[in-house]
């Protein structure tokens, strides 16, 4: 089976949200409480979080060229990495590898935020919101982390996200087939990008998402060769809580605790 991905093109994105909202509606995901400027520039809501998997990114506009002003725009997710910090930090075992994408077992998850600190393009979020208010339909439970699944809940052909971007700035299919697409792409943009850049390739061992960005990837906020955490150190921590969640009475709460005293104990 051929391994699937996205394709981020940033010299396409309008920044119209139509991915936000078709991810926000498929997985019935509340709304944020929020401003209306959230985030720099137009970004709204700021950042990414336990209840939005997809989110649009404002940068300055570049006005070097007072004539031909830059918008630069990015849509972000989780990054679905073939050698996840994420994975390899979760001291349950409640992340794993779905069809190719790095999705989350909730019926594991204790929300320690392991995850949330290893991942170094800060994608999941331990929910720490009451979602009661919001009705029985819900899916969301507190104490829990969420991020993007690549819709591999309520299932569908096409990503959300993905179907309906107006520009082709998103899109899915055959990773391998989209890397040839990106490079192809990074090739006709750079007489008018000459910094333009591929993410993803090989971070990571290599993205579920790769982005065609107009300049380095330290211009988008994305870490330029991004490191593993030490799998010495996480070994280490894990066989502390291993012998701590013997005393937890299976209860989240002591989980979490017992995951915060190994983590501190090892520093």
């Amino acid at each position: 089976m051929n391994k699937k991905a996205f394709l981020v093109d940033t010299t396409k994105c309008s920044g119209c949200r139509a991915c936000q909202v078709a991810c926000k509606q498929w997985n019935n995901l509340p709304a944020e409480s929020t401003t209306f400027f959230g985030g720099p520039e137009y970004t709204n809501p700021a950042e990414l979080s336990a209840i939005t998997f997809n989110h649009v990114k404002f940068f300055p506009v570049d006005l070097s060229k007072p004539e031909k002003p830059v918008w630069t725009i990015m849509h972000k997710k989780c990054y679905h990495c073939e050698n996840a910090n994420c994975q390899n930090a979760c001291p349950e075992n409640a992340i794993r590898r779905l069809d190719g994408w790095t999705v989350i077992d909730h019926s594991r998850c204790i929300g320690c935020g392991a995850c949330t600190e290893a991942c170094v393009y800060n994608v999941p979020h331990v929910l720490e919101d009451d979602m009661s208010e919001y009705g029985t339909e819900q899916p969301l439970v507190s104490g829990k982390a969420y991020k993007c699944h690549a819709c591999t809940v309520n299932t569908r052909d096409i990503p959300a996200c993905a179907s309906v971007c107006p520009t082709n700035a998103l899109t899915y299919g055959n990773r391998e087939d989209l890397v040839k697409k990106a490079k192809a792409r990074l090739d006709k943009v750079k007489p008018e990008y000459p910094h333009a850049s591929i993410y993803g390739l090989k971070e990571f061992d290599g993205l579920g998402v790769i982005t065609i960005l107009k300049n380095s990837p330290d211009k988008f906020g994305l870490p330029v060769n991004p490191k593993p955490i030490s799998a010495e150190k996480i070994m280490t921590i894990h066989a502390m809580y291993a012998f701590l969640n013997h005393f937890t009475l299976g209860l989240p709460s002591l989980k979490r605790t017992a995951y915060r005293i190994s983590k501190n104990l090892v520093g």
